[in-house]
């Protein structure tokens, strides 16, 4: 029986129907930047900045947006560095994406609430907690979460074990007397989501949008989408 979800962000409860990093750039070189360098420069070091994050990634690490490459960009085309509040990091996010809601997502969310199934979200982000909640409000969702946790505040991605943790303690303080196995998180992405939280000790539900094999039979369920939740919960 299913008594607590978490949720994957990212192609789970939102789609992108297109991503673009320099749209949102775009826009904060207008800004911010316009009387510094031509655009053209600032897109060059976005794509280096992109390199960046990717090294950090590869060690397990997030690269924050605003904590880490804001200061890179003022230190290399001088002035001070800009003070981005959660408003403005989500819509950077959002020049950045064309997001639409997963389909069925707000079916299953009104029906988990009805259930009063408490749920919550862990996402890998470069942009903070505060932010992604702030989209998910715009979508009309976020009231339905009791918390979210990126890993822009955190510091580590999933399948880190730490960050996977912070979120299953919080879970079951929130809700004394469940346990672990009263837990399932909901996600699409294979090596962070279904082995994050298969180390640890809680169930996955994996979006497994392609139909692939389950390379580790890790996966406690495989839906094709989140509506595939409603014939899990029942």
């Amino acid at each position: 029986m299913v008594l607590i979800i978490i949720f994957d962000y990212f192609e789970t409860l939102l789609n992108s129907r297109s991503m673009d990093f320099n749209r949102g750039l775009r826009v904060f070189w207008e800004r911010y930047y316009r009387d510094r360098c031509p655009f053209d420069e600032m897109k060059a070091y976005g794509e280096a900045m992109f390199d960046e994050m990717l090294l950090w990634h590869k060690r397990g690490l997030e690269f924050p947006f605003v904590k880490e490459e804001l200061p890179m960009y003022a230190k290399n085309f001088g002035g001070d560095v800009v003070s981005m509040d959660a408003i403005e990091e989500a819509d950077f996010l959002m020049n950045c994406n064309d997001f639409e809601l997963a389909q069925s997502t707000d079916e299953v969310l009104e029906m988990c609430s009805k259930k009063n199934i408490p749920m919550y979200v862990l996402s890998n982000s470069g942009f903070t907690g505060e932010a992604l909640m702030l989209i998910l409000d715009r979508f009309g969702i976020g009231g339905y979460f009791r918390k979210l946790w990126s890993s822009a505040d955190f510091g580590r991605l999933k399948p880190s074990g730490d960050f996977f943790e912070l979120a299953v303690k919080t879970a079951l303080e929130d809700n004394p007397g469940k346990e672990r196995g009263d837990i399932l998180f909901v996600g699409d992405t294979y090596d962070s989501d279904v082995k994050g939280a298969h180390d640890a000790g809680i169930k996955c539900a994996w979006i497994n949008k392609d139909g692939r094999e389950d390379p580790q039979k890790l996966a406690a369920y495989e839906i094709t989408s989140i509506n595939g939740l409603k014939d899990i919960i029942g």
